[in-house]
């Protein structure tokens, strides 16, 4: 069976980000294909009601993928897969997380004042201003994007109707329920390898010594020195490559975790 990766975006996700990668694909006759998990709430799609009922749909959409291949995560979709773990979904799929955003949500200051604050208007004031959005280039892209793609990637942030969500639903209280559901299931957390950009200036690697810690867990990293936060965006072709070579190294399917 053709393998397929499931792409779990991260917080304003759009699909224009993965656009190159597909072309990158075709281009080089890959013998997988990436299916986007089209999150509710993004993209002008229908908000989902509540936490529980957007990780329902997004698991309805992973399903629909079937089992040949494993989940990429990204950013905030890190911590969106581990959730599904933690109910015991998807456990037979193998988890590629790439710096994602986990433990280190409970020392960041933003989402805690975000938390605070009416964050959709500001969010959506922030993610429409140039000054801001040429500072946000600058520093998080290692290669400016074209002109096409940087519009769609801050208009996906703009028209996020789950963004102010997110700093809800993720927060202390979300982590300690992880923390109580993965230690009554470990095995749930069978399966998990990270990647790093050596750029990367959103998230660090710290973030995965605080979620080790948390966990009990010591997953496997690779560091990737020339990468920053959006591999996709940046060198979709290296990025192709690199997921080409992780699925001819555990191949399309792993055995099933026990629960």
């Amino acid at each position: 069976m053709r393998a397929r990766i499931v792409f779990l975006g991260g917080n304003g996700h759009c699909a224009a980000r993965l656009d190159g990668a597909r072309r990158a694909l075709a281009d080089r006759g890959a013998t997988f294909d990436l299916m986007d998990a089209a999150y509710p709430g993004f993209e002008g799609r229908p908000p989902a009601d509540g936490f529980e009922g957007f990780l329902d749909l997004v698991s309805d959409r992973i399903a629909v993928a079937g089992d040949a291949g494993p989940i990429y995560a990204t950013g905030i979709g890190g911590l969106i897969a581990l959730c599904l773990r933690s109910r015991g979904s998807h456990v037979e799929r193998p988890l590629l997380l790439q710096a994602p955003v986990l433990w280190g949500l409970e020392r960041r200051i933003m989402p805690r004042v975000l938390r605070r604050l009416p964050a959709d208007p500001l969010l959506r004031f922030l993610f429409r201003t140039p000054a801001f959005q040429r500072r946000f280039a600058r520093r998080h892209f290692r290669r400016p994007p074209d002109a096409s793609l940087l519009e769609a990637f801050f208009d996906g942030y703009a028209r996020c109707r789950a963004l102010a969500g997110f700093f809800e639903w993720m927060g202390p209280p979300l982590l300690r329920s992880l923390e109580a559901r993965f230690a009554a299931s470990p095995g749930r957390l069978a399966g998990v390898t990270v990647w790093w950009g050596g750029h990367d200036s959103v998230v660090t690697p710290a973030e995965l010594r605080l979620t080790e810690t948390a966990l009990g867990v010591a997953w496997p990293l690779r560091v990737f020195p020339e990468w920053g936060h959006y591999p996709m965006i940046d060198a979709p072709g290296q990025w192709i490559d690199a997921l080409g070579e992780q699925l001819k190294g555990q191949g399309a399917e792993v055995p099933r975790v026990p629960s």
